[in-house]
């Protein structure tokens, strides 16, 4: 598959991009003010949102978590690692995903179930590089369990200044290919470093529901970039920037690739420059909660537009 170029990324979005801007105004201010560090730092000044000490809470599922630890290093870094599902809430997410069928972006109308991915590949001309549960991991019992947990209300309240509340949740697998293409890898977020763009402020929990090693596909961040970017990654309409020229910013010794086993999570700051690494030999299952401060355009369907 040819490479399209920023003319055809833009064209072909541009609809949606209309669409969200007529049900969310401001939506298309932040979308082209938000990637810069000066207006950011504005819209949180006049949001009257700093960072907060995280409120005690009782309930949690993470009882042990030090609360103002995991703020302190979203600030300064813009992650944290070390969050760690209870054992029955990530079995019961993990059988609910094989039980239930994924789908592709590409046919959202044939699901098959996780297991069946080789065969899938073997029937199509494309190898399917990622299977998403959209709307359907809404029907999982301990996703919504998770998701409204007191402590990751905390965090969220804390890091972004504001009351948080969930705008999105994502599940989804990454599945090994010898068949990929660049564009292939850049429509499932594989071996591309970006930041997201989805509001001023955000704050996402992934949990690895598989044991994800570093052939497994595992995520990696580049900490403190969040705070610290060179002008050009600023004045940009691209989200993704070349790993070679991150590289050349940034200490590449200080790249962290987060392995883990399943039930590992972590807590990171989306402005982040960050990547899901291609997925080699082991499927891998993810669950990403996002917290915001302010409602998502009511048509985002998370996942599908890349």
């Amino acid at each position: 598959m040819a490479k399209m170029s920023l003319v055809q990324r833009v064209r072909m979005r541009a609809p949606t991009y209309w669409k969200y801007m007529r049900e969310k105004p401001g939506w298309g201010i932040m979308f082209l003010l938000a990637r810069t560090l000066a207006a950011r730092r504005i819209e949180r000044f006049f949001a009257s949102a700093p960072v907060r000490i995280p409120a005690r809470v009782s309930g949690s599922m993470f009882p042990a978590l030090d609360a103002p630890s995991v703020v302190s290093s979203l600030a300064r870094d813009g992650c944290y690692l070390g969050l760690n599902l209870p054992e029955n809430i990530a079995g019961e997410v993990r059988s609910f995903a094989e039980r239930n069928p994924c789908f592709s972006r590409d046919h959202e109308s044939n699901g098959f179930l996780p297991h069946q991915y080789s065969e899938v590949n073997r029937e199509s001309a494309r190898d399917v590089l990622a299977g998403y549960y959209f709307e359907s991991a809404e029907n999982c019992p301990a996703i919504v369990q998770l998701r409204s947990d007191p402590g990751l209300y905390s965090i969220a309240t804390a890091y972004l200044g504001q009351k948080a509340f969930p705008v999105r949740t994502r599940l989804w697998w990454t599945f090994p290919s010898s068949r990929a293409s660049d564009e292939d890898l850049h429509a499932a977020s594989q071996d591309n470093f970006h930041f997201d763009m989805n509001d001023w402020r955000t704050l996402k929990y992934f949990f690895y529901l598989t044991p994800t090693d570093e052939l497994a596909g595992p995520h990696q961040c580049i900490p403190g970039s969040h705070r610290r970017r060179r002008l050009k990654h600023q004045l940009t309409f691209t989200v993704a920037r070349p790993t070679s020229e991150l590289e050349e910013y940034y200490d590449a010794t200080k790249f962290v690739t987060i392995t883990g086993d399943e039930g590992f999570g972590f807590a990171e700051d989306p402005f982040l420059f960050h990547r899901g690494m291609r997925c080699r030999e082991n499927p891998r299952l993810i669950l990403e909660l996002e917290y915001g401060v302010t409602p998502s355009p009511p048509s985002y369907t998370y996942g599908r537009l890349g």
